[in-house]
């Protein structure tokens, strides 16, 4: 299946056109690089930020340790990759896609990033492939508020962003839904948002909690996810099972439209993995510093896993270019950590 579209490519088309075409069609790639490292980390840098912080998902809730078991249930189909080793251990880091000063009534838009150790064989990360990791990044929306790399490039700042949603309004919409209130880490569903390949197989992967999780609604604290994460892990363990749902064909299960959503009603979810995280105290010394260090990137896997579409190929190229800048001028090491903390 999947040999199918690598022969055709899984970037949006550029139409032939009689002018020349603006740049963020041209080279998508290197202006969301400009945009987010150029133009919003370095800038913050340069007014005084200290430590210099991530180009995205600045505001960390936690950081905690982990395993991550293929389950028994995962189609033989799927075992290819990671998904024929394991266990692994596995470090996590809870965020949201703002400043860190914003509370988290304001908005929701989570990111959390899962970092296995023990990977066998190379990886297709830009810096350290050798290095025996592999990152799964997901955030609490199985959609994107732009379709591919093209659009992206195309909001480098709040101006441009307002100006593509007045336009484009689902993208309005799904920004809108992207920031929906969580009361619970522990309760909050994570998807993958974008395609990957599993051998000859494409899927899109989601994280549910494998336990039924009470929650109530938040207090006034601007931290309340944070404390909530910490209580509930001093309380006991959390597991959420591993997902994935595979590609049909691309007019009902699209690969470089972010903005549509695969139904599951149309392709079901089934069991990959499950990830456990034991009861700890995610204050302890230095465990969040550890979790702030870590760099992710969904292109640290193996080819088996790759991700997919034009959106993935430019965060090859941001993500690790970000890292390097946080990291050269906080002082810490260019390297992947060798085992878990």
């Amino acid at each position: 299946m999947l040999h199918r579209f690598l022969s055709r490519g899984l970037g949006a088309a550029v139409a032939p056109q009689s002018t020349v075409p603006p740049r963020s069609v041209i080279e998508p790639i290197e202006d969301i690089r400009a945009s987010f490292i150029d133009k919003f980390q370095k800038r913050r840098i340069e007014a005084g930020e200290k430590p210099a912080e991530r180009a995205v998902f600045r505001k960390q809730h936690g950081a905690a340790k982990g395993k991550l078991t293929v389950a028994d249930e995962c189609p033989a189909k799927l075992r290819n990759g990671l998904w024929q080793g394991g266990p692994y251990d596995v470090w996590m880091r809870w965020s949201s896609d703002v400043p860190p000063n914003i509370p988290d009534q304001n908005n929701n838009t989570l990111g959390f990033a899962l970092k296995l150790f023990g990977v066998k064989g190379p990886t297709l990360a830009t810096d350290n492939p050798l290095a025996s990791t592999a990152d799964l990044i997901f955030q609490n929306s199985d959609i994107f508020f732009v379709d591919n790399a093209q659009e992206m490039a195309a909001i480098s700042s709040e101006d441009e962003t307002n100006a593509f949603t007045a336009i484009h309004k689902r993208s309005l919409l799904i920004l809108n839904e992207m920031a929906k209130k969580e009361n619970s880490l522990a309760a909050t569903r994570y998807y993958s948002t974008l395609p990957y390949a599993v051998g000859e197989e494409i899927v899109k992967y989601r994280l549910i909690p494998a336990q039924a999780v009470q929650t109530a609604a938040p207090g006034p604290s601007p931290v309340y996810l944070a404390e909530d994460i910490k209580a509930r892990l001093k309380a006991g363990a959390i597991s959420f099972v591993m997902e994935a749902q595979s590609f049909v064909d691309d007019s009902v299960t699209p690969l470089d439209r972010a903005t549509e959503r695969w139904e599951e009603t149309i392709s079901p979810f089934v069991p990959v993995a499950r990830l456990d995280i034991p009861a700890q105290d995610i204050d302890q010394a230095g465990q969040a510093a550890y979790g702030e260090s870590l760099a992710f990137s969904p292109w640290r896997t193996l080819y088996e896993n790759r991700p997919l579409g034009s959106i993935a190929d430019a965060r090859r190229i941001s993500y690790p270019a970000s890292a390097a800048v946080r990291r050269s001028l906080n002082g810490q090491l260019m390297e992947e950590p060798d085992h878990p903390r």
